[in-house]
């Protein structure tokens, strides 16, 4: 009896819900007439990243009022309002929602994601076809200098289903501090990047001196990653040769010798030489922020926007907030070296779009208040305060953004930059090759155990999928 009525109870809960759910889809975008003829139209917008990155949507909230402007000169009697919400952790629980929240007529009308979220956010008919508005429409103008290969990150087939918003690049930090503790020259330390660029510095040096700081203890670990799922990781297959995907045929790739090489680098950091902490992959991130800006760890692969990050968010126990002045004498950046010196040094950049949701009722004036908001001088705001790069060419001609340092600095690594795939199953080889470096830098795993379960749950997940080498 008490088992039927808890579910009872349950059944009510979940129709109450689900009440609410259509109730608020009626509202959505609920449009209210002033007493002078005007009609205000709300839009719902979010965006994820680090806590610098929150002018993905206070951009939109401004562009919001040149909108309005230009609504009211043309005699249009619509207004837009701009409720926004900014999340910082929990990437795929981020996405999860907005899907949940989509099946019921919900969710946020503008978002910003992961380019390589839109093959499986068009494939699951979540977020609008933009590319008559890209092309043809009235707002055509203020997307029109946006590199083209920005562009091509937003497709999925031949079709437009983002605005590109920024770009980056993964750059691997370096603590100069700890290099002169190891005796190095200034002249020495400020060569680094060129020397990696040139293939001069790889790697396995790279290794190497981790390992000499750890064995001098100058450093308490010679190098961080990222503890979770993410593009990093794909960074490295590359770097070892491998490609991912057939722009043929379409299909993902499992390269066996570049995941193979891969997963035997993961292995030597942490099994051999033991230049990460055991649980690397299982760290908080604010733990690992806190080390490296506290000047635990000699390298970090990081991002170009952690340089903004750190200024922005109290890690270091005793400094707080980094000043740049600080992060210029104590820290230098450089493209990740290449795995051999017949290689190249490498990046990544993940290009963040805005997508508009299938749902919104008014897809035009979204698309005209995104278009707004790419224009130089919020993408040039959003660029110098979170760290990431401009999108177009006007934008990078801007006079402030060419006087910052940093960004200036780092621009060249768009030469070495590759991207992920777009494809809907992409972030099945994704989670699965995560697992599998977890696994190897646990010692679950030698790299051979390794790369024999990843090609077995990869063929388990994907349907499709072309296996080379």
């Amino acid at each position: 009896m008490k088992k039927f009525i808890k579910q009872l109870i349950f059944l009510m809960i979940i129709t109450t819900l689900s009440l609410t759910a259509c109730k608020k889809n009626e509202d959505k975008n609920a449009d209210s007439t002033s007493a002078s003829g005007m009609e205000e139209i709300v839009f719902e917008v979010e965006s994820y990243g680090s806590p610098a990155d929150s002018t993905r949507v206070s951009n939109l909230q401004e562009a919001a009022d040149e909108l309005n402007k230009i609504l009211e000169e043309k005699g249009d009697n619509r207004r837009i309002k701009v409720n926004a919400s900014h999340v910082s952790s929990g990437y795929d629980e981020y996405n999860q929602k907005f899907i949940f929240a989509h099946k019921s007529g919900q969710g946020a009308d503008i978002r910003t994601i992961s380019h390589a979220d839109i093959a499986m956010m068009a494939e699951g008919e979540y977020i609008l076809d933009l590319d008559d508005y890209v092309n043809n429409s009235e707002w055509s103008e203020y997307v029109k200098d946006i590199y083209p290969n920005l562009w091509d990150a937003t497709k999925w087939g031949t079709k437009i289903y983002g605005i590109p918003q920024d770009t980056e690049a993964r750059p691997v930090f370096f603590r100069k501090d700890i290099l002169r503790e190891l005796g190095w020259s200034e002249d020495e330390i400020s060569s680094l990047p060129e020397r990696i660029k040139n293939g001069e510095f790889t790697l396995d040096d790279m290794t190497n001196l981790a390992k000499e700081a750890v064995d001098k203890g100058v450093a308490k670990f010679g190098i961080y990653h990222r503890p979770n799922n993410g593009a990093f990781f794909v960074s490295m297959i590359y770097n070892f040769g491998g490609k991912l995907f057939n722009e043929e045929n379409g299909k993902l790739v499992f390269d066996r010798q570049a995941i193979k090489d891969t997963l035997n680098y993961f292995y030597d950091i942490s099994q051999v030489e033991k230049v990460v902490p055991d649980g690397m992959t299982s760290m908080e991130w604010r733990q690992i922020h806190q080390d490296w800006v506290e000047g635990n760890v000699l390298f970090w692969y990081g991002g170009t926007w952690h340089w903004a990050e750190y200024q922005e968010v109290e890690y270091h126990s005793e400094l707080g907030k980094l000043s740049e002045d600080y992060m210029f004498e104590n820290i230098g950046y450089a493209l990740i070296p290449a795995a051999s010196k017949e290689g190249n040094p490498v990046t990544l950049s993940q290009p963040y779009v805005y997508v508009i949701n299938s749902n919104t009722k008014y897809p035009d004036l979204a698309f005209a208040l995104v278009a707004i908001a790419s224009q130089p001088n919020y993408n040039v705001k959003h660029a110098i305060g979170s760290g990431h790069l401009v999108i177009s060419s006007t934008a990078a001609e801007d006079s402030t953004y060419k006087e910052n340092k940093f960004l200036s600095d780092v621009q060249y690594m768009l030469d070495y930059t590759t991207i992920q795939p777009n494809h809907p199953e992409m972030s099945k080889l994704t989670s699965a090759l995560f697992k599998a470096i977890q696994g190897v830098e646990m010692g679950e795993y030698n790299p051979d155990q390794a790369i024999e379960w990843l090609e077995e749950q990869v063929k388990n997940d994907i349907e499709d999928i072309e296996f080379i080498n």
